[in-house]
């Protein structure tokens, strides 16, 4: 039984659109071709912007028979490109396509030739480069009249020639697949854009994390300690699935303990530095902190749960913490693990009020205070952690 054409690029339509990566892309047509049509080798020539040459991006046949991976580039004056490039040369083939076969037969062709006297040479140039990959039929893929890429098919298994209807499915196979690439290569440089974004954001975070610990000088360090602690914490409760959390969940606490004491910049100094036990006054200015970064990260509109963890890192689990007095499972999962981490460092880090505990003390304590201070689950996981000697 013949193969159903229409069906073929149906399905292969399909499963283009679910496809965002073009490499991935181009190996899932490339594969269908070989199996289905039952062809020696294939592959598919991809424009590169960066090196202006058109690379063989994917190759597949058996070994010996296809071209390696990478190894085939070709520049934009070659001839098979500048033949495809100007499609006013598609007067001499079927649809755009070259076949090994039927220039052979044109380059035999005395009257073809003396009637357009420059078509010699270029039909010779044409031959020679399919001779050289290997290729009996080469199918242009254009995106808005731009050359996105060649289709190169090697000889059939069986050794016959192509049909009239298979050049006409690669034909709009390769129409197809430029469509789909072209969106896949789009949709991987907004990809790219949002993780460069990222980034930014990060480091800017992080700069912005570094001046908040400049402004306190006895907690030098402590922000990037508490993140650290708080993204071990948060693997370990999703490693041994105790909690089920989104895939942005680590991304939003990450964030969160960077900026968790942030609202500091809007504590006095003389507060955040005082040798000595706060009094009242101190104490209420300073407990005011939480609110003050609540309110400066509140018009980032993406950074909601992540503002929990800001506004909520000094809640208590029996509900005495401030600034709201939430109580149990009303405290976000985020402010309670940022909560247990920075408690700890807190307590490993010396003050001009008291000497730092050891490690061995601070878990203690932190034992100690589950059910009251701490969230049960976060808190036994810092002891896990511990115990394992990963803290």
């Amino acid at each position: 039984m013949g193969i159903n054409y229409k069906r073929e690029l149906e399905d292969a339509a399909r499963k283009m659109i679910l496809v965002h990566r073009p490499k991935t892309l181009i190996q899932l047509i490339v594969r269908m071709i070989v199996n289905k049509v039952k062809i020696r080798h294939a592959g598919i020539l991809l424009y590169n912007n960066k090196l202006n040459s058109y690379i063989l991006t994917v190759s597949r046949g058996k070994v010996g028979l296809k071209i390696p991976t990478g190894f085939i580039r070709i520049d934009t004056d070659n001839a098979m490109i500048k033949f495809f490039m100007d499609k006013t040369n598609h007067r001499y083939i079927d649809g755009g396509v070259l076949v090994y076969n039927k220039i052979s037969r044109m380059l035999r062709n005395r009257y073809l030739l003396r009637k357009h006297k420059d078509l010699r040479e270029l039909l010779t140039s044409l031959r020679t480069q399919m001779n050289l990959l290997e290729a009996v039929v080469a199918i242009p893929s254009y995106f808005q009249n731009e050359l996105l890429g060649v289709l190169l098919l090697g000889k059939k298994v069986s050794g016959r020639n192509f049909h009239h209807d298979e050049l006409d499915f690669f034909v709009a196979l390769a129409h197809d697949v430029a469509m789909a690439i072209r969106n896949a290569q789009l949709f991987e440089e907004l990809q790219g854009q949002i993780e460069r974004n990222k980034r930014l954001f990060l480091e800017t975070t992080k700069a912005l994390a570094t001046t908040i610990d400049a402004k306190d000088h006895y907690t030098r360090g402590h922000t990037e300690r508490v993140t650290q602690i708080s993204l071990s914490l948060a693997k370990k409760l999703i490693i041994t699935e105790r909690i089920k959390v989104d895939p942005v969940f680590l991304d939003d606490l990450n964030i969160s303990a960077l900026l968790h004491d942030i609202g500091k910049i809007g504590i006095p100094e003389h507060i955040l530095n005082k040798k000595g036990e706060l009094n009242e006054e101190e104490r209420r200015k300073i407990n005011e902190h939480p609110l003050i970064g609540a309110a400066i990260l509140e018009p980032i509109e993406d950074l909601k749960r992540a503002i929990d963890g800001v506004k909520y890192h000094h809640e208590r689990f029996d509900g005495r913490g401030y600034p709201e007095g939430l109580k149990g499972d009303r405290i976000p999962l985020i402010s309670s693990i940022i909560a247990v981490a920075d408690s700890y460092d807190a307590m490993t880090t010396s003050r001009p009020y008291r000497p730092a505990l050891n490690k061995k003390q601070a878990v203690e304590e932190i034992r100690k205070c589950i059910d009251t201070q701490f969230q049960p689950v976060a808190a036994k996981a810092l002891i896990e952690l511990y115990e394992e000697g990963c803290l």
